[in-house]
């Protein structure tokens, strides 16, 4: 009996000396290459609005419960979740550190089991996005001395435990990401507005896909517009537009318009009077030739997607520049979106 508790004893000490010498501060890390350009990865990662898509401890827990506040995107966003101790467990995560394109940082609370700093380190190039998931920990801090000591062998596993989850989480974030459109939004103005409507005079047509075929459509239908003012005794109030009602095989069917005020006439022919589309859109601006539109439409159809936002039934252009007194290269366009 006094020989196992001298043994006892020794191995005490010897745990309790060995623990000291081990690191109480704890990195993990993870990376992986993700086929989309840097703007989109940072979006997705900026955000707790689409975290649960790829999350690797979404499906380990289904009845967690997440609570999502503080701004959408950003410094401040945050989620808490409440769930099955064996599984998640409680606490919150919060955005702390956000350099468009390049890094997110968060600060994680898992309550009575510590604090830690997480990161998403994004770099990217011509053929994507190369991602890092990062995680601190000091595995002694707010702990007494015994806790501490335990923590600093538990701090032993930590690559296994979290890189494992980290790496089936950029598994499942490249799946998601990749899953989305394509086109390199960075540098582009797009915003998320609340349009209001404006009275018009319009007229609709249809043509096919052909550029040269809807500029022929549209000037044609504006120039039946412009002769209506005239024969009235009406001034627009601003640039037109060309509303769009459907862009399919069966071609382009359009409202070409012109906003007025105070439309006291009645509509006559083709010419009718009416409100622009309104309510919550993503503008771009586009800058340079019409017939350039295409690529724009592809960068604001991947930053709505990005954003997880959902198209709406209808979409716009606003001629801002006079094309008769503009360059073509720095003739302006706003496209609208309208999003649910």
């Amino acid at each position: 009996m006094k020989k196992l508790l001298i043994f006892l004893i020794l191995l005490f000490l010897a745990l309790t000396v060995g623990g000291l010498f081990l690191p109480s501060e704890i990195h993990v890390e993870r990376s992986i290459a993700v086929n989309r350009p840097a703007a989109t990865v940072f979006t997705l990662l900026n955000s707790y609005r689409t975290f649960n898509q790829w999350s690797p401890w979404a499906k380990r827990d289904p009845d967690a419960v997440y609570r999502f506040s503080g701004p959408d995107y950003g410094v401040g966003a945050r989620l808490a979740w409440s769930g099955d101790p064996a599984q998640v467990g409680t606490g919150w995560q919060e955005i702390t550190q956000s350099l468009p394109y390049e890094r997110v940082g968060m600060r994680l609370d898992f309550g009575q089991q510590g604090i830690a700093d997480s990161y998403f380190e994004i770099r990217g190039d011509q053929l994507g996005s190369s991602v890092t998931w990062g995680f601190d920990t000091d595995v002694s801090e707010g702990q007494g001395f015994f806790s501490g000591l335990l923590g600093r062998y538990f701090g032993l596993l930590f690559d296994q435990w979290v890189g494992s989850d980290y790496e089936r989480g950029l598994e499942a974030f490249k799946q998601f990401a990749e899953s989305l459109p394509a086109a390199d939004f960075s540098g582009t103005n797009i915003q998320l507005v609340d349009v209001e409507p404006v009275e018009i005079l319009y007229v609709s047509g249809q043509t096919s896909q052909d550029p040269d075929d809807i500029a022929v459509a549209l000037a044609q239908a504006y120039g039946e517009i412009t002769r209506y003012l005239s024969a009235n005794g009406l001034e627009t109030a601003g640039q037109p537009m060309a509303i769009t009602r459907s862009w399919d095989e069966s071609g382009y069917r359009f409202d070409a318009a012109i906003p007025v005020s105070g439309v006291n006439v009645e509509s006559a022919g083709n010419v009718k009077a009416g409100l622009s589309p309104s309510g919550r859109a993503v503008r771009l601006v586009h800058v340079g030739p019409y017939d350039e539109t295409l690529a724009s439409y592809e960068k604001l159809f991947a930053w709505i997607a990005a954003h997880g936002l959902a198209e709406g039934p209808l979409s716009w252009e606003h001629y801002i520049s006079d094309p008769g007194e503009t360059a073509e290269e720095e003739i302006i366009t706003h496209i609208y979106f309208l999003v649910g």
